[in-house]
């Protein structure tokens, strides 16, 4: 396995090239979810079926073995009286247990909670929750001997200040959240999924989140202990889209391990994206205001290894870009489209050998600032390139430079890390 690993990545060194193109995205497909669940629904393992009305309701659930189902719903509108639920479905897998179980939560109203746990492999967690200060959390998986493969979480909230949490451990989970924030100006929703590959065959994992509104965030950790080749995660944020724009969004994204792949799109202004990834044949996207309108916003890639890709699309006006990239065969695109009234900023710094750096910038008042330490790197700058108007374009700055080690000229700051708004 180790060869073949060197022999591809000996070709790749030998002859690469970078489409700098948009990649295609992928999909989680759910099943089709039991909206009216039947005994015989689960034909093999246990079922539990609990209906609360009103407020101030718990619900405690424990299941072990293979093939159990449990439905809950809940409905009570009082935040200060809340609706709990509590879902526990374990087993070891060594054992022929914690397989293939299913839980169903439905929750409407204030101040409502719910926490799932499972062991085991291709169990399923489907929950959602319409109104405000409700939190969800779910964990496939655990730190010792479950292997927890093959899992599924989906959670959807509907409304503002929700709180949603997926942690998946082991390899080939798929986790998905979907929030929208119905108030405007109001609080926003925070969005948190955390998968670790850790043992077995580490296929990797996926995670896809969803925000509508304004003002929420999204959090995504993916870590492989499998460095640098080992990873193949596949990280999605999504914050509006053409129809409902999003402000002042967060998206932060890290990824470590190899082939990886880390997207995160935004419509709207002031809105911040963060993407890290440590490891190699690793790709992060960046568009903001795609099809849309908007400015004022901020985008950060930061990637250490080789033959890694970082790209940003900025539309609009008084955006920055700006990318870290360490190793070899590296490339960074920036494009950015508008800057009519007020300009937009790029920079690109890169160390190690064979890295290409292009910036395109269109309209007036724009500065490109390339800097690369090492040798055989390219940088290529574009200003007023991409079918600007005649008599908008203009008064723009580009610096680059190119260095190796033995010249004792300073120019751009190396950072440890990319810039983090927040922490784990």
């Amino acid at each position: 396995m180790k060869s073949s690993i060197i022999s591809a990545l000996s070709l790749l060194i030998g002859g690469i090239a970078f489409a700098q193109t948009s990649q295609t995205r992928q999909a989680i497909v759910a099943p089709v979810q039991q909206i009216s669940p039947t005994a015989g629904a689960t034909v093999g393992g246990n079922y539990s079926n609990i209906d609360q009305k009103g407020v101030g309701s718990d619900a405690l659930v424990q299941q072990q073995g293979t093939a159990n189902a449990s439905f809950i719903e809940q409905t009570g509108t009082d935040a200060s009286n809340r609706n709990s639920v509590d879902v526990l479905q374990w087993g070891n897998v060594s054992a022929l247990s914690g397989e293939e179980n299913y839980s169903e939560i439905k929750q409407d109203g204030a101040g409502n909670n719910f926490s799932v746990f499972q062991q085991g492999d291709k169990n399923e967690v489907f929950g959602t929750q319409t109104g405000l200060d409700n939190t969800a959390l779910v964990q496939q998986g655990a730190d010792l001997a479950q292997q927890a493969q093959d899992n599924l979480a989906l959670v959807d909230q509907n409304g503002k200040d929700n709180d949603a949490e997926i942690q998946q451990r082991f390899d080939n989970n798929e986790a998905s959240i979907i929030q929208n924030n119905d108030a405007v100006n109001g609080i926003g929703n925070r969005s948190y999924q955390a998968q670790i590959s850790d043992g077995n065959q580490t296929p990797g994992h996926t995670a896809i989140g969803t925000q509508y509104g304004d003002d929420n965030e999204i959090i995504q950790n993916q870590d492989s202990d499998y460095q640098p080749f080992g990873g193949d995660n596949y990280a999605e944020a999504n914050q509006g889209d053409a129809t409902v724009t999003s402000e002042r969004a967060f998206s932060q994204q890290i990824q470590s391990g190899g082939y990886n792949n880390a997207y995160s799109t935004q419509y709207g202004s002031d809105n911040s994206s963060f993407q890290e990834q440590n490891g190699l044949l690793n790709t992060a996207e960046v568009h903001q205001n795609t099809s849309s309108t908007g400015g004022d916003n901020y985008a950060e890639q930061y990637q250490l290894g080789g033959l890694n890709e970082a790209y940003i699309e900025q539309d609009g006006q008084n955006h920055s870009a700006n990318q870290e990239q360490y190793g070899i065969f590296n490339e960074s695109v920036v494009i950015q489209n508008g800057g009519q009234v007020s300009g937009n900023q790029a920079l690109s710094i890169q160390r190690g050998m064979n890295n290409d750096s292009y910036i395109n910038q269109m309209a007036n008042g724009n500065i490109a600032d390339v800097d690369q330490l090492g040798m055989n790197h390219q940088s290529v700058i574009n200003q007023n390139s991409l079918g600007t108007s005649a008599g908008t374009g203009g008064s723009n700055t580009a610096i680059v430079t190119q260095r190796n080690a033995n010249v004792s000229l300073t120019r751009q700051t190396q950072r440890t890390a990319a810039t983090k708004a927040h922490t784990f």
